[in-house]
C-alpha cells in the first residue's frame, strides 16, 4: 500500500475514533465544567491515533468489524492523553508546549492536569466496559498492565531516573518498551480480542502482539531522531535517548531492521497490507 493510501486510512480511523472520543467526553458535560474542558482540551483535536489505528486494523485484519474494536480503540487513546497530561507536568518532563499548544498544566494548572490525567485513566476503563461484543475482562487486565505498574508508570520511573544518572543501553530498551512499547502492545492484542482472539490462540496473539512491540519500539527510534532534529525536551534536560548510544545513521538503520521484523511478523495473514504499509509510513517521517 503506497503512502498517500496509508495516510488517507490513518485519517478516515482517527476521524471515526475522534467522534468516539467526542461522543464519550460530552457524556460528561453535567460533571465538574472545569475539569471537563480539561479534558476535551487534552484527548480532542491531536494526534493522528497510532494506538487506536493499530487497534482498529488489526481487528479488521483478523477479519472482524473495526466498530467492534472502536470501544477499546477509545480506551487505548483516553490512557494515551493520561499518560501526555502527566509527563508534561513540571514533576515530570515539564514540557510547555503539546502538539503545537499549551500543555494542560500551562492552559489551566498543575491541580486541575493532575485530576484530569487520574480522570481520563478512570474513563479509559469505562470505555473498555462499553464494549458490549467481546468479554472485557481480560482486556480490562491488558490496559492495567499497560497504563500501570508494568508498563507506563514504571517506564516514567526509569525515565526520571535516567536524568539523574547514566543507564546502560539495556537499561533504556527496558525503558522504552514500558513507557511506550506496552501501550502500543496492548494496541494489537485489544484489536485481536475484539475480533475474538485471545491468549489462547498462542500463535496468533504472539504474532500480533510482537508486531506492535517492534513497531512501538522503531517509533520510538523515530521520535527520538525528530527530537533531536528539533531539539525538543528530552536532548535539552539530558534524558537518555537512543542517540545516547548510537549515530543518527545508526538509529534510522535500526528502526528499518526493527519495522522490518514488525512486519515479518503478520507476514502470514492475508489481509496485512495496510499494517505493513503502517510500519513504511512511520518509519518515513520527516525530520
Amino acid at each position: 500500500m503506497n503512502r498517500e493510501d496509508v495516510a488517507a486510512r490513518i485519517k478516515a480511523d482517527a476521524a471515526i475514533i475522534e467522534e468516539a472520543l467526542s461522543d464519550i467526553l460530552s457524556d460528561l458535560d453535567n460533571y465538574s465544567p472545569e475539569l471537563v474542558e480539561a479534558m476535551k482540551y487534552s484527548v480532542l483535536g491531536g494526534g493522528k491515533r497510532i494506538r487506536g489505528v493499530i487497534c482498529l486494523e488489526v481487528c479488521k485484519m483478523l477479519g472482524a468489524d473495526i466498530y467492534e474494536a472502536l470501544p477499546y480503540a477509545c480506551a487505548l487513546e483516553l490512557m494515551h492523553a493520561s499518560s501526555l497530561v502527566h509527563d508534561d507536568m513540571p514533576e515530570l518532563d515539564n514540557d510547555d508546549i503539546r502538539r503545537g499548544k499549551p500543555s494542560c498544566h500551562k492552559k489551566y494548572s498543575q491541580s486541575t492536569a493532575l485530576l484530569c490525567g487520574d480522570a481520563l485513566i478512570c474513563l479509559a476503563f469505562d470505555a473498555i466496559l462499553k464494549n458490549q461484543v467481546v468479554d472485557c475482562r481480560g482486556a480490562v487486565g491488558v490496559l492495567c498492565d499497560a497504563g500501570g505498574v508494568g508498563g507506563i508508570a514504571s517506564g516514567q520511573m526509569l525515565d526520571i531516573a535516567s536524568e539523574t544518572k547514566d543507564i546502560e543501553y539495556n537499561e533504556l530498551l527496558t525503558l522504552q518498551s514500558l513507557k511506550t512499547g506496552r501501550l502500543m502492545r496492548a494496541s494489537a492484542v485489544l484489536g485481536a480480542f475484539s475480533a475474538g482472539i485471545d491468549h489462547t490462540d498462542e500463535f496468533l496473539y504472539s504474532s500480533v502482539a510482537s508486531f506492535a512491540e517492534k513497531l512501538g519500539l522503531a517509533f520510538q527510534i523515530e521520535d527520538d531522531l525528530l527530537d533531536a532534529a528539533e531539539e525538543g525536551s528530552d536532548s535539552r534536560r539530558g534524558l537518555a535517548t537512543f542517540l545516547s548510544f548510537m549515530t543518527a545513521d545508526e538509529a534510522k538503520k535500526m528502526a528499518k531492521k526493527l519495522s522490518d521484523e514488525a512486519k515479518d511478523h503478520i507476514a502470514e495473514y492475508e489481509d496485512k497490507e495496510f499494517l505493513c504499509g503502517l510500519c513504511d509510513y512511520l518509519l518515513e517521517r520527516e525530520y
